[in-house]
């Protein structure tokens, strides 16, 4: 995302240097802003869908915004075709960001081809995961040269680096059977979980080692994409009677690809107290994003508008946990998923 906001500063240069951001979302987005020398814009969300909340974005001034990111967080697509209007009026670029939602669509249209480009990650926990890595995608000839113009000054991977790499992807596959998961969440030096905040990685070229890794794993997109649908909806199946939890709804259009199950407890302490829980039970659930971009210390400087439109994204950060849905959960583990959170929504009630 950082080199795709450079190149497009490349073609609109001036006085658009701010870029329109949800109020939460992955920090890595506020981080990608900050390194590419632009300013972040943040708008709030909807608690109902996690997509920006529609009336604070048609308010907005945006005649110093560069881009506007749709971030479709946990495989949930975003109102693609108002983004990419809105963008239009306002002589923005939208990005479509589907690092989380791979195989996801929107009217019919794959998450990631919306708007003047779109991007996917490789990283760990995604749809398909190579451990490093993304790719760009645009339909814009202006957009590509101007990114092949970012990515000529990157280092190429060196050999060292692969090896690490090809080791890290081993122990992570191995590592994401829920009858395993226990075993990395003891080792504080891996901070599984744990989001932070850092505009220190390195921008460098793909490994091609793990771009082959990637590569592979596509070919079973719609085998990985249809387990998780499949879990996904066993687990709101089961959710669904449990009072004290709701759902997110998707956008109308929208067809999901459920990268984790995200659900909104009645309040923070409920949800804490349901983690807790589902850790003890070998259970990967997480709290994700642990707070608004707003509220994140490093990031105040490179927001200009104030911190009082997050009120959304912080109720979010507050409630929310997410489920895992990958392959690798099995029928058992989505029951013993739902038994942990009713029985801890029975003991709450008899509190």
């Amino acid at each position: 995302m950082t080199l795709l906001l450079r190149a497009l500063r490349r073609l609109a240069p001036g006085v658009r240097e701010e870029v329109v951001v949800p109020s939460y979302t992955c920090y890595s987005v506020g981080a990608s802003v900050v390194k590419a020398g632009l300013k972040l814009r943040v708008v709030d969300i909807s608690e109902d869908t996690l997509d920006y909340a529609s009336d604070a974005l048609q308010s907005m001034d945006l005649s110093r915004t560069l881009a506007i990111v749709a971030t479709n967080l946990y495989g949930l697509p975003n109102d693609m075709a108002s983004l990419s209007a809105l963008a239009r009026r306002n002589g923005a670029f939208l990005i479509d960001d589907a690092a989380q939602a791979m195989g996801a669509s929107f009217d019919g249209r794959w998450c990631g081809t919306w708007g003047d480009a779109g991007l996917f990650s490789f990283d760990k926990g995604k749809n398909v995961s190579a451990i490093d890595g993304g790719l760009v995608v645009t339909n814009s000839d202006d957009v590509a040269e101007a990114m092949r113009a970012e990515l000529a000054g990157c280092q190429s991977a060196g050999l060292m680096s692969s090896g690490v790499h090809v080791a890290k992807a081993l122990a992570y596959f191995t590592m994401l059977r829920p009858s395993l998961y226990s075993i990395p969440t003891r080792i504080p030096q891996l901070a599984l979980g744990k989001t932070v905040y850092d505009t220190e990685f390195p921008l460098h070229q793909a490994d091609s080692v793990l771009m082959a890794l990637g590569l592979v794993m596509m070919r079973r997109l719609d085998e990985f994409t249809d387990a998780r649908r499949a879990n996904a909806a066993a687990l709101l199946a089961g959710l669904k009677s449990m009072s004290g939890v709701a759902s997110i709804t998707p956008r109308a259009r929208a067809v999901p690809v459920y990268l984790r199950l995200p659900v909104l407890f009645s309040n923070g302490p409920a949800r804490d107290a349901a983690l807790q829980e589902l850790t003890a039970a070998g259970i990967g659930a997480s709290g994700s994003y642990p707070g608004s971009l707003v509220d994140v210390p490093q990031l105040r400087s490179g927001i200009v508008n104030p911190a009082d439109s997050a009120n959304g994204g912080r109720q979010v950060a507050r409630r929310i946990a997410t489920l895992p849905t990958h392959p690798f959960v099995t029928s058992k583990d989505v029951a013993r998923t739902l038994d942990v959170i009713q029985r801890g929504n029975s003991t709450a009630c008899a509190a």
